[in-house]
């Protein structure tokens, strides 16, 4: 028996792939196809099969109902300025995963906020001013997040990560995990008045996370968005000074450079110095020279120094708690994301059926993650 027809709106189909970024010879070996097949859908000449239409949607990461829709959607896609890779000429485009990760990442804020909006103990975030200087406006945010600088150079680097993200979900921020490759970008943020959203690469290292988050932290700040793959504009530089100097403040380093290096100047072959202000501060390599540099301590060489020497890597970890499903979602959506649905849950507003499927997670599952949320209080 032949497959069944899907009689899908081409005009959709092919909105859907310029959304996603993907050519109709892409989609074709995606599927398994020949590229004149996929055209004929484009065209409506023809139209796909059930199992090619799921094969479809899996592709473009978009629900097998869209392509019904008697009209393409209206909303306008997300804007978000992207940075291209360091030392790259031209324009760099988003990828289709990357794309896809920026569309679930501002579904998720908007199901954040319609939460928010039914909870009552929840109030918008108020973030700090942006002072006049990348420095002065990051003493505002450790203020503001009552940040220690004196447990942060007796923690980990993987423990800072872990502490700089709970801070801002403390906060009401939303920091979600992405599970992106080393080429793709390493984070972006969303603004919010009522759930702001950042978001942060796992393939980095430890240390690279968290000057990630801070950086987006600095976008959020001066009330932008933005997907940021290595700084090149001046904003950009600019939240890379305030998320170096929420990291290492001057007077500290000043102090540490003073009584344990003995030196007043960082050289450009001192990579030594540099690892042990890194471990120091839990500040990746490239956060430390650019530190070092704004404060004249290093020369402008140093950067590029390191950035051309080893790849930093993480120590090796010690075991850990067994990875269950509700711990890789809290690992993914952080804190906030779910606490707030399961207040909305709690409080009637929220299904439990709807409630799984945004947490992505089966009835036992949400009771361990509703336990565990509420451990972390």
């Amino acid at each position: 028996m032949a497959a069944k027809k899907q009689p899908i709106n081409p005009d959709v189909l092919v909105w859907a792939m310029k959304q996603a970024g993907i050519s109709r010879t892409q989609l074709a070996g995606d599927l398994g196809a020949d590229p004149t097949t996929v055209n004929s859908w484009m065209t409506g000449d023809e139209t796909p099969g059930l199992t090619q239409l799921r094969l479809i949607a899996k592709s473009l990461r978009r629900p097998t109902s869209l392509f019904f829709s008697p009209n393409v959607p209206t909303q306008q896609p997300l804007q978000a300025a992207f940075r291209k890779p360091f030392g790259s000429h031209g324009t760099r485009t988003l990828t289709s995963e990357e794309r896809a990760e920026l569309r679930l990442a501002e579904r998720r804020q908007k199901i954040a906020v319609w939460a928010a909006e039914r909870v009552e103990e929840h109030h918008p975030v108020t973030l700090p001013a942006r002072q006049g200087t990348p420095e002065a406006t990051a003493k505002s945010a450790q203020h503001w997040l009552h940040w220690n600088v004196d447990i942060q150079v007796k923690s980990s680097k993987p423990a800072i990560t872990k502490m700089v993200r709970r801070s801002l979900e403390d906060q009401g921020i939303m920091v979600l995990q992405l599970s992106l490759n080393s080429d793709a970008c390493r984070g972006f943020s969303l603004r919010s008045e009522t759930v702001p959203l950042i978001a942060y690469n796992s393939s980095q290292v430890a240390a690279a996370r968290t000057f990630t988050i801070l950086h987006e932290l600095g976008h959020l700040i001066s009330h932008e968005q933005a997907v940021c793959d290595k700084p090149e504009d001046s904003e950009e530089r600019w939240c890379d000074r305030f998320a170096a100097a929420f990291l290492i403040p001057e007077k500290h380093l000043r102090e540490y450079i003073a009584k344990y290096l003995k030196v007043t100047r960082i050289e450009n072959e001192d990579f030594d110095s540099v690892r042990r202000i890194s471990n120091r501060y839990g500040a990746s390599f490239q956060c430390v020279a650019l530190r070092l540099i704004h404060l004249g301590l290093a020369p402008q060489s140093l950067y590029r120094a390191i950035s051309s020497g080893s790849p930093e890597v993480d120590s090796p970890g010690f075991g850990g708690e067994p990875q269950t499903t509700h711990l890789v979602r809290m690992r993914e959506y952080g804190v906030t994301y779910p606490r707030l649905l399961l207040a909305a849950r709690e409080r009637g507003k929220l299904h439990d059926i709807d409630a799984r499927k945004y947490l992505n997670v089966n009835g036992e599952q949400l009771k361990s993650l509703q336990q565990r949320i509420a451990e972390e209080v």
